[in-house]
């Protein structure tokens, strides 16, 4: 049984729409788990002041995730990795990567231990900055929520660090599954300990889901014949290098991060129960971002840093046009599908227990104003990537620090015009149908979010170009995937919308399967349209995601034996 469970951790993934849509496949399975979590917690808690505390008290660790321990990510430690793969010619390629492994391995605990310590004792201070609407009740759960879970950024930042070895070997069912028992261990703090301890039984949950991300992944590395080890012969020189490259990439993490807290903290301003509308929506419009974005983005990066390496530039273009060609050809019509039905996905999806018909309302219309987003944001993933590989960590920092000013003015300025202006105030409420609902204002946080998104992505992709220039033919394949893509995209929104009014008279609005069953229905229409317009337009891109379904890549023979040493 553990010999069959190592040979399927260890499968080879060669091609990148292979290994792209075996970590989407994986992702929609977390994301299942991930809507079911949040189900749970609607139907439980509900958006309220103590659903608050909870997702407040991510903001500290998911900060120190992102400033301390992505400086040795998966983006920054690949090409590393690469360059010491490459040297197999050599006979260094065993020594020097055990060698490296263990020193970052040694410093990043180090310096997560020290930095963690740090944290618990200025907690209280921290959290004035991250909900500076809470009450005295309110902030005193939350310091206890945000000490315990310092927990899992430790344990998550090593896990990125340990996969980076895997993926780097094209290794990645491991890296793929992990989420999954990410939402199992959140999932067990809900329904085991929720009812026994409160809030406090989902923190430990999380801290439970950390454990088993990380439990998961070390099979591999362990088939690899060596985990790193700790040691005090710390090579200085070579971890300055490391450090140094990554930086810019740790600080534009943090400022992507920065920009949660800002709008956390804004929110914690507004009404009981808007940073749990917020929540919820985004974690909804982050399922194709997981499924399209992070699979293409992650699939891409080992081979686009071994292009680089290698100096083969036409091949690293190609390869940037061909994940964004997928990008564009999945996540497209997905956003204007989840906008025309984004009511009944939220009402199956949270609809139940105290989650009230406001709630609905407010969180419906918050996931149409991410989903404005979405292809930006799966962008983003892919072209920063594309950025890192050329060990280029400047760029992506300059222009998410735009991106950010862009989401804090953009944010400040709509809630004020939201307040001083009747007429806006009816045009958005009309537009999104929550006329009459408390609490409406959070629904502008989403907004400006997705701002700030289109802008980062519009910058990166017109920065990357600059220095990527394609040929002519490549830039009309692009243009052409787009056109080809859109305009399908916006007929068959068209069709799932006159699908939803065809048959809204025929099926029980007030019951969870009637609901379920016009969403799916008019979804089905809906991908049936899509395919037929691109058939008809003799689109590429359909044929080639056709042909990868076919490819069966999940019954290839694993290559273990051909992996080095660590």
């Amino acid at each position: 049984m553990v010999s069959k469970l190592l040979t399927f951790l260890n499968r080879d993934v060669s091609g990148m729409n292979q290994a792209a849509l075996l970590l989407g496949l994986f992702s929609f399975i977390s994301q299942l788990f991930g809507l079911v979590r949040d189900h749970l917690l609607a139907s439980l808690v509900g958006p309220s002041a103590s659903l608050d505390v909870y997702y407040a008290a991510f903001r500290i660790p998911d900060f120190i995730y992102n400033s301390v321990a992505v400086l040795f990510s998966v983006t920054v430690i690949i090409p590393f990795i690469t360059q010491y793969l490459q040297e197999k010619k050599e006979g260094e390629v065993s020594d020097g990567l055990r060698t490296f492994s263990n020193n970052v391995f040694s410093l990043y605990c180090g310096g997560m231990i020290l930095v963690c310590i740090l944290a618990i004792f200025l907690m209280p201070w921290l959290t004035h900055l991250t909900a500076p609407g809470f009450s005295v009740a309110q902030r005193a759960d939350l310091v206890l929520y945000s000490r315990i879970m310092l927990l899992s950024p430790f344990l998550m930042g090593l896990s990125s660090l340990l996969s980076s070895f895997a993926q780097a070997q094209k290794k990645f069912f491991s890296f793929a599954i992990a989420p999954v028992f990410y939402n199992f261990g959140i999932l067990i703090g809900i329904l085991v300990l929720l009812p026994r301890i409160g809030i406090l039984g989902v923190v430990i949950g999380v801290v439970i889901g950390a454990i088993l991300y990380l439990g998961i992944q070390l099979p591999t590395l362990a088939s690899l014949h060596k985990l790193p080890t700790l040691t005090k012969s710390i090579d200085w020189k070579l971890m300055k290098k490391v450090v140094t490259l990554s930086i810019p990439r740790t600080l534009a993490s943090s400022l992507s991060n920065i920009t949660f807290i800002i709008i956390g903290a804004m929110a914690s301003l507004l009404v009981a129960g808007s940073i749990s509308v917020f929540q919820f929506s985004y974690n909804i419009q982050t399922t194709p971002l997981m499924i399209i974005g992070i699979s293409y983005a992650v699939a891409a990066f080992p081979t686009l840093a071994r292009l680089h390496a290698a100096q083969e530039h036409k091949a690293f273009v190609d390869m940037i046009h061909r994940a964004t060609r997928n990008i564009f050809f999945l996540s497209i019509p997905t956003a204007l599908f989840m906008i025309v039905l984004r009511a009944q996905i939220v009402r199956v999806l949270l609809g139940a227990g105290v989650f009230s018909w406001n709630d609905t309302r407010l969180v419906a219309a918050s996931l149409a104003l991410f989903c404005l987003s979405v292809t930006a944001q799966c962008m983003v993933l892919l072209l920063v990537r594309a950025f890192y590989a050329m060990g280029n960590t400047k760029t992506p920092l300059r222009i998410n620090l735009v991106a950010l000013g862009v989401t804090v003015v953009s944010a400040i300025s709509l809630l004020l015009i939201h307040r001083m202006s009747p007429l806006f105030k009816d045009f958005l409420h009309d537009l999104l149908r929550i006329d009459g609902t408390t609490g409406a204002s959070v629904v502008l946080l989403s907004l400006a979010f997705s701002i700030g998104q289109i802008v980062n992505a519009s910058l990166l992709w017109r920065r990357l170009h600059r220095r990527l220039s394609g040929t002519r033919d490549e830039v009309q394949a692009m243009n052409k995937t787009l056109f080809h893509t859109l305009s399908a995209s916006i007929i068959a929104a068209t069709a799932v919308y006159g699908m939803l009014s065809l048959i809204s008279s025929g099926v029980e609005q007030d019951r969870f399967f009637g609901i379920l069953a016009q969403g799916v229905i008019a979804g089905i229409v809906g991908l049936v349209m899509y395919a037929i317009v691109l058939l008809a337009l003799k689109n590429e891109d359909i044929t080639l995601f056709i042909h990868t379904l076919k490819s069966k890549f999940w019954k290839q023979k694993p290559l273990v034996g051909q992996q080095p040493d660590l």
